[in-house]
Protein backbone atom coordinates (compact mmCIF):
# COMPACT_ATOMS: atom_id res chain seq x y z
CA UNK A 1 0.00 0.00 0.00
CA UNK A 2 2.80 2.40 0.97
CA UNK A 3 4.61 1.56 -2.26
CA UNK A 4 1.56 2.43 -4.36
CA UNK A 5 0.96 5.64 -2.39
CA UNK A 6 4.54 6.84 -2.92
CA UNK A 7 4.32 6.02 -6.61
CA UNK A 8 1.12 8.04 -6.88
CA UNK A 9 2.69 11.02 -5.09
CA UNK A 10 5.74 10.93 -7.35
CA UNK A 11 3.50 10.75 -10.42
CA UNK A 12 1.50 13.79 -9.27
CA UNK A 13 4.66 15.78 -8.53
CA UNK A 14 6.15 14.96 -11.93
CA UNK A 15 2.87 15.79 -13.66
CA UNK A 16 2.55 19.09 -11.79
CA UNK A 17 6.15 20.06 -12.54
CA UNK A 18 5.70 19.20 -16.20
CA UNK A 19 2.49 21.21 -16.43
CA UNK A 20 4.09 24.30 -14.91
CA UNK A 21 7.24 24.05 -16.99
CA UNK A 22 5.37 23.54 -20.27
CA UNK A 23 4.43 27.21 -20.41
CA UNK A 24 6.81 29.98 -21.47
CA UNK A 25 7.03 32.74 -18.87
CA UNK A 26 8.63 36.18 -19.13
CA UNK A 27 9.04 38.56 -16.19
CA UNK A 28 9.88 42.23 -16.84
CA UNK A 29 11.54 43.09 -13.54
CA UNK A 30 11.29 46.66 -12.27
CA UNK A 31 14.86 47.95 -12.10
CA UNK A 32 13.80 51.61 -12.30
CA UNK A 33 14.61 52.26 -15.95
CA UNK A 34 17.42 49.72 -16.24
CA UNK A 35 16.87 46.33 -17.87
CA UNK A 36 16.20 42.85 -16.49
CA UNK A 37 14.03 40.47 -18.52
CA UNK A 38 13.72 36.99 -17.02
CA UNK A 39 12.59 34.17 -19.32
CA UNK A 40 11.62 30.67 -18.17
CA UNK A 41 11.37 28.22 -21.08
CA UNK A 42 8.89 25.33 -21.28
CA UNK A 43 11.75 22.99 -20.32
CA UNK A 44 12.38 25.03 -17.16
CA UNK A 45 15.58 26.67 -18.42
CA UNK A 46 16.10 30.24 -17.18
CA UNK A 47 17.45 33.12 -19.28
CA UNK A 48 18.07 36.57 -17.81
CA UNK A 49 18.62 39.35 -20.32
CA UNK A 50 20.51 42.10 -18.47
CA UNK A 51 20.65 42.52 -14.69
CA UNK A 52 20.09 46.16 -13.80
CA UNK A 53 22.24 48.68 -11.98
CA UNK A 54 25.09 48.19 -9.49
CA UNK A 55 24.23 47.92 -5.81
CA UNK A 56 21.70 45.96 -3.80
CA UNK A 57 18.33 47.20 -5.07
CA UNK A 58 18.17 45.77 -8.59
CA UNK A 59 19.96 42.50 -7.87
CA UNK A 60 17.71 41.86 -4.88
CA UNK A 61 14.59 42.62 -6.92
CA UNK A 62 15.71 40.21 -9.63
CA UNK A 63 16.52 37.57 -7.01
CA UNK A 64 13.08 38.00 -5.42
CA UNK A 65 11.27 37.58 -8.74
CA UNK A 66 13.48 34.64 -9.72
CA UNK A 67 13.03 32.74 -6.46
CA UNK A 68 9.56 33.73 -5.27
CA UNK A 69 7.67 34.18 -8.54
CA UNK A 70 9.58 31.95 -10.93
CA UNK A 71 10.57 29.30 -8.37
CA UNK A 72 14.23 29.28 -9.40
CA UNK A 73 17.27 28.30 -7.39
CA UNK A 74 19.75 29.45 -10.05
CA UNK A 75 19.95 31.38 -13.32
CA UNK A 76 21.02 29.14 -16.19
CA UNK A 77 22.01 31.91 -18.62
CA UNK A 78 22.79 35.60 -18.10
CA UNK A 79 22.95 37.70 -21.27
CA UNK A 80 24.40 41.21 -21.24
CA UNK A 81 23.22 43.28 -24.19
CA UNK A 82 25.87 45.99 -23.87
CA UNK A 83 28.23 47.70 -21.46
CA UNK A 84 26.13 50.39 -19.83
CA UNK A 85 25.87 50.06 -16.08
CA UNK A 86 22.05 49.83 -15.99
CA UNK A 87 22.34 46.59 -17.97
CA UNK A 88 25.31 44.75 -16.46
CA UNK A 89 26.03 46.55 -13.20
CA UNK A 90 24.03 44.14 -11.05
CA UNK A 91 25.96 41.02 -12.07
CA UNK A 92 28.33 40.81 -9.10
CA UNK A 93 25.62 41.29 -6.49
CA UNK A 94 23.19 38.91 -8.21
CA UNK A 95 25.88 36.23 -8.47
CA UNK A 96 26.42 36.56 -4.71
CA UNK A 97 22.70 35.94 -4.15
CA UNK A 98 22.27 32.92 -6.45
CA UNK A 99 24.26 30.75 -8.85
CA UNK A 100 24.55 31.84 -12.49
CA UNK A 101 25.75 29.01 -14.71
CA UNK A 102 26.53 30.68 -18.06
CA UNK A 103 27.48 34.25 -19.02
CA UNK A 104 26.97 35.58 -22.55
CA UNK A 105 27.78 38.99 -24.08
CA UNK A 106 28.92 40.72 -27.28
CA UNK A 107 32.57 40.57 -26.25
CA UNK A 108 34.37 42.65 -23.62
CA UNK A 109 36.16 45.78 -24.88
CA UNK A 110 39.45 46.93 -23.42
CA UNK A 111 38.01 50.36 -22.58
CA UNK A 112 34.70 52.21 -22.71
CA UNK A 113 35.42 55.94 -23.18
CA UNK A 114 31.79 56.95 -22.58
CA UNK A 115 31.99 55.52 -19.05
CA UNK A 116 35.67 55.77 -18.20
CA UNK A 117 34.93 56.16 -14.49
CA UNK A 118 32.73 53.11 -13.85
CA UNK A 119 33.67 50.64 -16.57
CA UNK A 120 37.10 49.52 -15.24
CA UNK A 121 35.59 48.68 -11.85
CA UNK A 122 32.32 47.15 -13.02
CA UNK A 123 33.85 45.06 -15.80
CA UNK A 124 36.25 43.46 -13.34
CA UNK A 125 33.31 42.66 -11.08
CA UNK A 126 31.47 41.15 -14.05
CA UNK A 127 34.48 39.05 -15.03
CA UNK A 128 34.85 37.83 -11.46
CA UNK A 129 31.16 36.91 -11.27
CA UNK A 130 31.48 34.80 -14.41
CA UNK A 131 34.85 33.33 -13.59
CA UNK A 132 36.23 35.26 -16.58
CA UNK A 133 34.58 32.67 -18.86
CA UNK A 134 31.82 34.59 -20.60
CA UNK A 135 30.98 33.52 -24.15
CA UNK A 136 30.85 35.97 -27.05
CA UNK A 137 27.80 36.12 -29.31
CA UNK A 138 27.71 37.34 -32.91
CA UNK A 139 24.84 38.32 -35.19
CA UNK A 140 23.44 35.16 -36.74
CA UNK A 141 24.21 32.91 -33.75
CA UNK A 142 21.57 30.68 -32.21
CA UNK A 143 21.79 29.97 -28.48
CA UNK A 144 21.30 26.25 -27.75
CA UNK A 145 18.24 25.74 -25.54
CA UNK A 146 16.70 22.63 -24.04
CA UNK A 147 13.65 21.39 -25.90
CA UNK A 148 10.68 19.95 -24.02
CA UNK A 149 9.48 16.75 -25.64
CA UNK A 150 6.09 17.20 -27.24
CA UNK A 151 6.16 21.00 -26.94
CA UNK A 152 6.57 23.49 -29.80
CA UNK A 153 10.19 24.25 -30.62
CA UNK A 154 11.85 27.09 -28.76
CA UNK A 155 14.61 29.10 -30.42
CA UNK A 156 16.73 32.10 -29.41
CA UNK A 157 18.40 33.89 -32.33
CA UNK A 158 20.92 36.73 -32.19
CA UNK A 159 19.84 39.46 -34.62
CA UNK A 160 22.48 42.06 -33.79
CA UNK A 161 25.82 42.30 -32.01
CA UNK A 162 28.67 44.81 -31.98
CA UNK A 163 27.00 46.96 -34.63
CA UNK A 164 26.49 44.08 -37.07
CA UNK A 165 23.16 42.49 -37.97
CA UNK A 166 22.08 39.08 -39.22
CA UNK A 167 22.45 38.57 -42.98
CA UNK A 168 19.61 38.85 -45.48
CA UNK A 169 18.18 35.54 -46.64
CA UNK A 170 18.95 34.78 -50.30
CA UNK A 171 15.97 35.62 -52.48
CA UNK A 172 14.09 37.52 -49.79
CA UNK A 173 12.02 40.41 -51.19
CA UNK A 174 12.94 44.02 -50.52
CA UNK A 175 11.07 45.64 -47.67
CA UNK A 176 9.09 48.62 -49.04
CA UNK A 177 8.60 50.10 -45.55
CA UNK A 178 12.37 50.61 -45.23
CA UNK A 179 12.16 53.42 -47.80
CA UNK A 180 10.52 55.56 -45.10
CA UNK A 181 13.72 55.54 -43.01
CA UNK A 182 15.05 58.97 -42.04
CA UNK A 183 18.77 58.62 -41.25
CA UNK A 184 20.24 60.19 -38.14
CA UNK A 185 23.88 60.90 -37.19
CA UNK A 186 25.79 57.72 -36.42
CA UNK A 187 25.70 56.70 -32.77
CA UNK A 188 29.24 56.07 -31.46
CA UNK A 189 28.01 54.74 -28.09
CA UNK A 190 27.81 51.15 -26.94
CA UNK A 191 24.02 51.30 -27.37
CA UNK A 192 24.51 50.85 -31.13
CA UNK A 193 26.46 47.66 -30.44
CA UNK A 194 23.71 46.01 -28.37
CA UNK A 195 22.84 42.36 -28.64
CA UNK A 196 19.38 41.95 -30.15
CA UNK A 197 17.29 38.81 -29.63
CA UNK A 198 14.39 37.08 -31.33
CA UNK A 199 12.75 34.43 -29.14
CA UNK A 200 10.44 31.99 -30.91
CA UNK A 201 8.17 29.45 -29.25
CA UNK A 202 6.25 27.68 -31.97
CA UNK A 203 4.63 30.49 -33.97
CA UNK A 204 4.87 32.94 -31.06
CA UNK A 205 7.64 35.56 -31.31
CA UNK A 206 9.22 38.04 -28.87
CA UNK A 207 11.64 40.79 -29.88
CA UNK A 208 14.21 42.37 -27.53
CA UNK A 209 16.83 44.61 -29.15
CA UNK A 210 18.46 45.89 -25.96
CA UNK A 211 19.36 49.57 -26.39
CA UNK A 212 20.01 49.34 -30.13
CA UNK A 213 19.74 52.75 -31.79
CA UNK A 214 18.09 54.18 -34.88
CA UNK A 215 20.48 53.49 -37.78
CA UNK A 216 21.44 49.96 -36.72
CA UNK A 217 17.78 49.11 -36.11
CA UNK A 218 17.18 50.13 -39.72
CA UNK A 219 19.71 47.55 -40.94
CA UNK A 220 17.48 44.80 -39.51
CA UNK A 221 14.71 45.63 -41.97
CA UNK A 222 16.77 46.89 -44.95
CA UNK A 223 17.06 45.89 -47.68
CA UNK A 224 14.96 42.93 -46.52
CA UNK A 225 13.04 42.20 -43.33
CA UNK A 226 15.26 39.94 -41.22
CA UNK A 227 12.84 39.72 -38.27
CA UNK A 228 9.30 38.96 -39.47
CA UNK A 229 5.99 39.74 -37.80
CA UNK A 230 6.08 39.43 -34.01
CA UNK A 231 3.70 39.03 -31.11
CA UNK A 232 5.39 40.88 -28.25
CA UNK A 233 7.81 43.78 -28.58
CA UNK A 234 9.95 44.93 -25.69
CA UNK A 235 10.36 48.56 -26.64
CA UNK A 236 13.97 49.23 -27.51
CA UNK A 237 16.11 51.34 -25.19
CA UNK A 238 13.35 51.56 -22.54
CA UNK A 239 11.17 53.35 -25.08
CA UNK A 240 13.47 56.30 -25.82
CA UNK A 241 12.88 58.14 -29.08
CA UNK A 242 16.53 57.84 -30.19
CA UNK A 243 15.63 54.18 -30.75
CA UNK A 244 12.37 52.49 -31.82
CA UNK A 245 12.80 53.43 -35.46
CA UNK A 246 9.29 53.51 -36.99
CA UNK A 247 10.42 51.48 -40.00
CA UNK A 248 11.23 48.60 -37.65
CA UNK A 249 8.02 48.89 -35.64
CA UNK A 250 5.90 49.17 -38.79
CA UNK A 251 7.66 46.20 -40.36
CA UNK A 252 7.32 43.78 -37.43
CA UNK A 253 3.79 44.98 -36.52
CA UNK A 254 3.69 43.84 -32.87
CA UNK A 255 0.40 42.80 -31.32
CA UNK A 256 1.60 43.81 -27.83
CA UNK A 257 4.29 46.29 -26.78
CA UNK A 258 5.90 46.39 -23.33
CA UNK A 259 7.90 49.36 -22.03
CA UNK A 260 10.61 48.34 -19.54
CA UNK A 261 10.75 51.95 -18.42
CA UNK A 262 11.22 53.89 -15.20
CA UNK A 263 8.97 56.57 -13.80
CA UNK A 264 11.16 59.28 -15.35
CA UNK A 265 13.07 57.29 -17.96
CA UNK A 266 11.78 55.92 -21.24
CA UNK A 267 8.24 55.53 -22.56
CA UNK A 268 8.63 58.64 -24.69
CA UNK A 269 5.38 59.97 -26.17
CA UNK A 270 6.86 59.82 -29.69
CA UNK A 271 7.34 56.05 -29.34
CA UNK A 272 3.89 55.56 -27.84
CA UNK A 273 2.47 57.48 -30.79
CA UNK A 274 4.33 55.30 -33.29
CA UNK A 275 3.01 52.15 -31.63
CA UNK A 276 -0.57 53.38 -31.52
CA UNK A 277 -0.50 53.82 -35.30
CA UNK A 278 0.55 50.20 -35.92
CA UNK A 279 -2.24 48.21 -37.60
CA UNK A 280 -3.30 45.33 -35.36
CA UNK A 281 -1.65 46.56 -32.15
CA UNK A 282 -3.89 45.36 -29.31
CA UNK A 283 -2.26 46.69 -26.14
CA UNK A 284 0.63 48.65 -24.67
CA UNK A 285 1.97 47.74 -21.22
CA UNK A 286 4.37 49.72 -19.02
CA UNK A 287 6.50 48.70 -16.05
CA UNK A 288 6.04 52.29 -14.78
CA UNK A 289 3.74 55.18 -15.43
CA UNK A 290 5.74 57.97 -17.02
CA UNK A 291 5.19 60.73 -14.47
CA UNK A 292 6.45 63.37 -16.92
CA UNK A 293 4.01 62.43 -19.69
CA UNK A 294 1.05 64.57 -20.61
CA UNK A 295 -2.64 63.57 -20.55
CA UNK A 296 -3.25 60.48 -22.66
CA UNK A 297 0.45 59.79 -23.23
CA UNK A 298 0.57 56.78 -20.87
CA UNK A 299 -1.28 53.58 -21.60
CA UNK A 300 -4.45 52.75 -19.69
CA UNK A 301 -3.93 52.32 -15.91
CA UNK A 302 -4.75 48.59 -15.86
CA UNK A 303 -1.77 47.99 -18.16
CA UNK A 304 0.73 49.77 -15.87
CA UNK A 305 2.53 47.72 -13.20
CA UNK A 306 3.72 50.64 -11.04
CA UNK A 307 1.80 53.92 -10.82
CA UNK A 308 4.11 56.10 -8.73
CA UNK A 309 7.79 56.71 -8.08
CA UNK A 310 7.49 55.17 -4.61
CA UNK A 311 6.31 51.73 -5.66
CA UNK A 312 6.32 48.04 -4.77
CA UNK A 313 8.45 47.10 -7.82
CA UNK A 314 5.69 45.11 -9.49
CA UNK A 315 6.46 43.18 -12.68
CA UNK A 316 4.84 42.82 -16.08
CA UNK A 317 4.41 39.09 -16.74
CA UNK A 318 3.83 37.28 -20.03
CA UNK A 319 2.67 33.66 -19.99
CA UNK A 320 2.51 31.78 -23.29
CA UNK A 321 0.33 28.65 -23.34
CA UNK A 322 1.92 25.25 -23.73
CA UNK A 323 0.73 25.02 -27.35
CA UNK A 324 2.05 28.55 -28.09
CA UNK A 325 -1.30 29.48 -29.64
CA UNK A 326 -2.29 32.05 -27.01
CA UNK A 327 -0.76 34.12 -24.23
CA UNK A 328 -1.62 36.50 -21.42
CA UNK A 329 0.01 39.68 -20.14
CA UNK A 330 -0.44 41.02 -16.62
CA UNK A 331 0.79 44.32 -15.20
CA UNK A 332 1.40 44.08 -11.46
CA UNK A 333 -1.72 43.08 -9.54
CA UNK A 334 -4.07 44.13 -12.33
CA UNK A 335 -6.18 41.66 -14.26
CA UNK A 336 -4.36 39.75 -17.00
CA UNK A 337 -5.38 40.27 -20.62
CA UNK A 338 -5.48 37.37 -23.07
CA UNK A 339 -4.21 37.40 -26.65
CA UNK A 340 -4.05 35.01 -29.57
CA UNK A 341 -0.72 34.23 -31.25
CA UNK A 342 -0.67 35.84 -34.68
Amino acid sequence: MLKHTLAAIIFILVLTSSTIASELRIFFVDVEGGAATLIITPAGESLLIDCGNPGKRDAERIHKVATEKAGLKAIDHLFITHWHLDHYGGAERLRALMPIHHFWDRGIPETLPEDAKNFPILIQAYKAAGGDKSKTLKAGDEVPLKQLEGAPKIKLSILSASGQVVKDKPGAPENPIAKQHQPRPEDPSDNAKSLGFLLQFGDWKFLDLGDLTWNVEYKLVHPTDKIGKIDVYQTTHHGLEISNNPVVINTVEPRVAIFNNGSKKGCHPQVTGTLRRVPGLEAIFQVHRNVNAGPGENTEPSFIANEGEDCAAETVVVIVGKDAKSYSVQAGKNKAKDFKTR
